[in-house]
């Protein structure tokens, strides 16, 4: 299984640069550099969490979606079907894959930032956030890949996500929901990745963090366990045309 699931792992990254979407993600990491490269001081340590946050979920899910896009016009998932590939070891590639490519991110950024700015922060508390958040993100790409006929429809499903998630926070800020509700608030996605991310270069509550991890993985866990695996063979017999 081992064997196997390393080259599973290898052949994602082997898609990722095949489907360009490496050379995309490269692209994408030199914007962040270029205005970085213009921001100094707290406005900058400020924006650094913003950066991984925006990788971590919103290029997760829309290069995870574009792989699975490309997969189905080659129809790599009919190959794994008639293979000894599991189900657990296709998704856990996948898993994997998002995770590395998330890191990549991290370690470039990171390094472009203490070379040109001299700007370092706690690394250890970036890359935990950016596991949990990066694995969930995956999953939830997978989930919205099943459901949408192209990625057109997928791009629209991603952004009535962020809309639903970002639109009570915005409430808060605005002072139309109180400060108690704005507690709850870390029971979203994105505003409980932002405190573990954003907790590299400021300090967060130790119970916003504690929820923030519990939450996350055990939404990971209910999301694999409860749709993208048992949903993978509809979704492949769908592919197939039965």
């Amino acid at each position: 299984m081992k064997s196997r699931l390393g080259i599973l792992i290898g052949g994602e990254m082997s898609r990722l640069n095949k489907y360009n979407l490496f050379a995309a993600n490269f692209v994408v990491l030199l914007m962040w550099i270029v205005i970085c490269a213009f921001i100094d001081g707290e406005i900058l340590r400020t924006f650094i969490p913003l950066i991984f946050l925006m990788d971590t979920t919103m290029m997760t899910v829309l290069m995870t979606g574009a792989t699975m896009f490309y997969e189905k016009k080659e129809h790599t998932v009919h190959s794994i079907l008639v293979t000894p590939v599991t189900v657990d070891e296709y998704l856990g590639a996948k898993m994997v894959s998002g995770v590395v490519n998330s890191l990549i991110t991290v370690v470039f950024i990171s390094g472009a930032l203490y070379f040109i700015k001299g700007v370092t922060y706690n690394y250890a508390l970036v890359v935990g956030g950016v596991i949990v958040t990066a694995a969930l993100h995956t999953l939830i790409g997978l989930w919205m890949s099943y459901r949408s006929a192209n990625f057109t429809n997928m791009l629209v499903n991603f952004m009535l996500y962020i809309f639903l998630c970002f639109i009570p926070t915005l409430l808060v800020d605005f002072g139309v929901l109180s400060e108690r509700a704005g507690d709850w608030m870390i029971l979203l996605p994105p505003e409980s990745a932002g405190v573990l991310i954003g907790a590299a270069v400021a300090t967060q509550d130790v119970w916003k963090m504690a929820v923030g991890y519990g939450w996350l993985i055990a939404l990971t866990v209910a999301l694999y366990l409860l749709v993208v695996r048992p949903r993978f063979v509809d979704y492949a017999m769908r592919e197939l045309g039965v």
